[in-house]
């Protein structure tokens, strides 16, 4: 007797994985899929292809004028590098803790957006008290790999400049606008910054990444 195959995928099946395929490709797909309202201009184009060109720096630092979309842009890729890699550690790092989990914020309704479920439907459980941890400051994802690989620190972990981040291991530290007004002109401030900055080289892994988005400001 004939083995019996494994069913053919239908039209929409494989419409829908070279789609999923797409986008885990290409930082502009994915947001395109979970953002489809969202208006990218070509300052947005030219920097996803800076950011994720192969010969791209592990250390990047971006400045934009304030309303340029830079925070919303490096959340979008910290969400794509997630789902390309769901075992993947990301600290995220903000002038204040209360700006790093709005940015959290921002990533998580990402993943928690029907779309996105519909083409990575292993990546959060659909239950919130199911999930492996989904607070304020930090998330870890329920993807298999995760305990496959006996990852044991969390996707993201949000930070302000004077959260404890001693004992934490990262593949990748955002610091997302931790230079502002308010520490850039007093010793204390700039202090605050340098100390914290610091920290990453203990924690930051081998071949670990860091991110650095902020606003340029006439001087």
């Amino acid at each position: 007797m004939a083995k019996r195959g494994r069913p053919k995928k239908t039209d929409v099946e494989t419409a829908r994985e070279n789609r999923r395929l797409l986008a885990e490709s290409n930082l502009e797909e994915f947001i395109k899929l979970v953002h489809p309202k969202r208006l990218l201009g070509n300052i947005h184009r030219e920097i996803i292809k800076w950011w994720t060109s192969s010969k791209a720096s592990n250390h990047t630092l971006l400045l934009l004028p304030r309303d340029h979309m830079k925070s919303a842009l490096v959340a979008y890729r910290v969400a794509w590098e997630l789902t390309r890699d769901p075992t993947l550690r990301v600290l995220y790092i903000s002038s204040t803790s209360n700006l790093a989990t709005k940015q959290l914020k921002f990533i998580k309704d990402i993943f928690t957006r029907d779309v996105y479920t519909l083409y990575w439907p292993t990546m959060v459980n659909a239950e919130e008290a199911k999930r492996e941890k989904w607070t304020e400051r930090e998330i870890s994802l329920d993807h298999p790999k995760r305990k496959e690989d006996s990852i044991r620190d969390p996707s993201i972990f949000t930070a302000g400049l004077t959260s404890n981040i001693v004992g934490m291991h990262c593949d990748i530290a955002v610091l997302d606008d931790v230079v502002v007004h308010s520490n850039a002109y007093t010793e204390e401030g700039r202090n605050k910054v340098r100390d914290q900055y610091s920290y990453l080289s203990s924690i930051l892994g081998t071949e670990g990444r860091e991110w650095a988005v902020g606003t340029r400001y006439h001087p």
